[in-house]
């Protein structure tokens, strides 16, 4: 991605903005098919398309990943995370960009980039000590920027410090995820890994092909995510940018070697165009041409290659006079290309004007080869599709994918619930459900009921029972506790688990009272044995007489342990009387009342 990084920068400098971002249709499915990588040049307050790309689309994205940090020497420990120099006011833009992600549901995990050098890195992770400093930087970067986690993009190994190091490199930087990713854990974060392929072809993948030193299953215990840079196939010399045979290739190897929901395949936005070359390797130039001496700007014009952004490639094709119907599918690698000739015109050392025209010829990743690099989320089960670039994309994209998403989207299952929401305590209660989806009833499936007490925020399964042929499931169970219940019923490979709505259960306490007699004599005391249920120590007790059509309260006392108590009733008054005992609300229960009782008093 490094490789791409700088070019893509400085093109995309030079280039107009075209067309408007898809907006996401409200009706869309919730599957989370896509991540990707957002560059620094294309988030902030100054050119945010990249931002504003992911929060239009945002109910598509499992996370997105900034361009933000860098690792370069310094510090204490000889190395230092820093906001990328090139990021633009980076504290306050990165703050502002991830809590209008986070709004939008997206998780953030920016990226940190390896800027040590070569074999920097690979010293530092050697150094046990320098490893575990390495690690706190990183964690207190997310810690402190309220940060999902992180993704590491550590291409200085691969592409810097040559394959002689690998074999030392391995086992340090193994041992660098998982303690990172451990200390991540630890805080409730994340850990993304990028690395470059395992595959140099579509079946040559690990030791000793491919970026072997990443190490793939080694490191997938540790990490969340593994994202495969699977592009770039073809730089120096004309080709597709991300073979589809191959980008599957190296799909197959990794879901062999790590945990499927862990892999995210990267998917290029963009094309690159070259100058085509004849058998004699000779440029294709016709016209007045050049030499490189003549004119070192036109030359380069005329035989360097460039990396176009497929938000671009439409206005740059049509600046050329392509025509659309000339662009070409190529079925096997799933890429378009399209030849045409780029005049370019330069002064002669008369200083008269001249044009010399190149033959090139640009393969590009299109919305219908990005829609087939996405596919393989379906086909192999893995994660998401990672987009390089979130923002560098052809809008055309969108509604491909919103379909495509759809496709992989189960069936909605309804679930509705009934049961009461007032019971005394230790009584039974029965709650009955109903699962169906789309009007057909979900038969011999365990639904799980499950229970919330009151004052928490966590269900929890108490029972769980297969519903009937009808969809139907009932469970019994004691009302013990104040909280509310929901039935869950898990999906299958066509349709959606789902949730009941949440009924609330009040739970009243349960009083009884000792046998007391029927007759006494006035200014004598009566005393009324009680226990409450639940036993809720200190639960203030009431002894009430009726007086007309209400109650007063006549004796008071407090539950021990066990829920008991005594109550003393002194009868002043003669007449016959109607007595009950109280326990005052407490501990989430509600007031509950005992059976009444008559003395009369001679």
């Amino acid at each position: 991605m490094r490789r791409v990084l700088r070019r893509m920068a400085i093109g995309l400098a030079c280039l107009a903005t075209v067309g408007a971002l898809a907006a996401q249709p409200a009706d869309a499915s919730p599957n989370r098919i896509l991540s990707g990588w957002i560059p620094y040049w294309l988030s902030g307050s100054t050119s945010a398309s990249g931002i504003a790309s992911a929060i239009a689309n945002a109910s598509l994205f499992t996370d997105v990943s900034p361009f933000w940090f860098t690792a370069v020497p310094g510090g204490a420990n000889g190395t230092q995370v820093i906001i990328n120099k090139a990021f633009a006011n980076g504290v306050a833009a990165a703050a502002a960009d991830t809590q209008a992600l986070h709004a939008a549901g997206i998780p953030v995990l920016p990226t940190v980039t390896d800027g040590m050098g070569r074999g920097g890195m690979a010293a530092i992770l050697a150094d046990p000590a320098k490893r575990a400093a390495h690690v706190a930087d990183l964690v207190h970067i997310v810690m402190a920027g309220g940060y999902d986690g992180i993704d590491l993009d550590y291409e200085q190994f691969a592409f810097s410090d040559g394959q002689s190091s690998w074999a030392s490199t391995q086992p340090n930087w193994t041992a660098f995820i998982t303690d990172l990713a451990a200390a991540l854990h630890g805080q409730g974060k994340q850990l993304s890994v990028t690395i470059p392929p395992p595959c140099d072809t579509a079946t040559a993948c690990g030791a000793p092909h491919g970026y072997w030193v990443y190490n793939l299953a080694g490191i997938a215990p540790a990490a969340d995510k593994i994202r495969i840079m699977a592009y770039d196939y073809h730089v120096s010399s004309p080709g597709p940018i991300a073979p589809l045979p191959w980008v599957t290739g190296n799909v197959a190897y990794a879901v062999a070697h790590a945990p499927a929901a862990k892999i995210q395949i990267g998917v290029p936005n963009y094309g690159r165009s070259w100058t085509e070359k004849s058998s004699s390797g000779a440029y294709q130039l016709s016209g007045n041409c050049p030499t490189a001496g003549q004119s070192p700007s036109a030359w380069s014009s005329l035989t360097s290659k460039s990396t176009i952004t497929d938000s671009q490639i439409n206005a740059v094709l049509a600046a050329q006079g392509v025509d659309p119907s000339a662009i070409q599918w190529d079925p096997v690698n799933a890429e378009n290309f399209v030849e045409y000739n780029k005049p370019v015109q330069w002064k002669d050392s008369t200083g008269a004007m001249q044009t010399c025209n190149a033959k090139r010829i640009m393969w590009f990743v299109g919305p219908q080869a990005v829609l087939a690099r996405t596919q393989l989320v379906g086909a192999y089960k893995i994660s998401a599709a990672a987009s390089w670039t979130v923002g560098g994309e052809d809008p055309a994209q969108w509604p491909l994918l919103v379909a495509y998403d759809a496709s992989l989207s189960p069936a909605v299952t309804a679930v509705a619930i009934a049961g009461p929401t007032n019971a005394s305590f230790g009584t039974s209660v029965t709650y009955s459900a109903q699962a169906t989806y789309n009007g057909v009833p979900v038969s011999g499936v365990g639904a799980q009921l499950q229970f919330k007490p009151q004052g928490t925020t966590t269900f929890s399964p108490v029972v769980t029972t297969p519903t009937a042929a009808d969809g139907t499931v009932s469970f019994t169970v004691p009302a013990n506790a104040p909280g509310a219940y929901q039935v869950y019923v898990p999906g299958d490979t066509t349709r959606a688990a789902q949730t009941s709505s949440a009924v609330p259960l009040l739970v009243t306490s349960v009083v009884n009272i000792g046998t007391t007699p029927a007759r006494a004599k006035r200014h004598g005391h009566v005393g009324v044995a009680v226990q409450a249920l639940p036993a809720l120590p200190g639960q203030p007790i009431v002894a009430q007489v009726q007086v007309g059509a209400g109650w007063v309260s006549v004796g008071h006392g407090v539950a021990d342990s066990d829920g008991r108590t005594v109550i003393m009733l002194k009868l002043r008054h003669r007449g016959s009387f109607t007595y009950r005992v109280v326990a005052v609300a407490q501990g989430g229960f509600q007031t509950g009342a005992s059976s009444e009782f008559g003395i009369t008093v001679r």
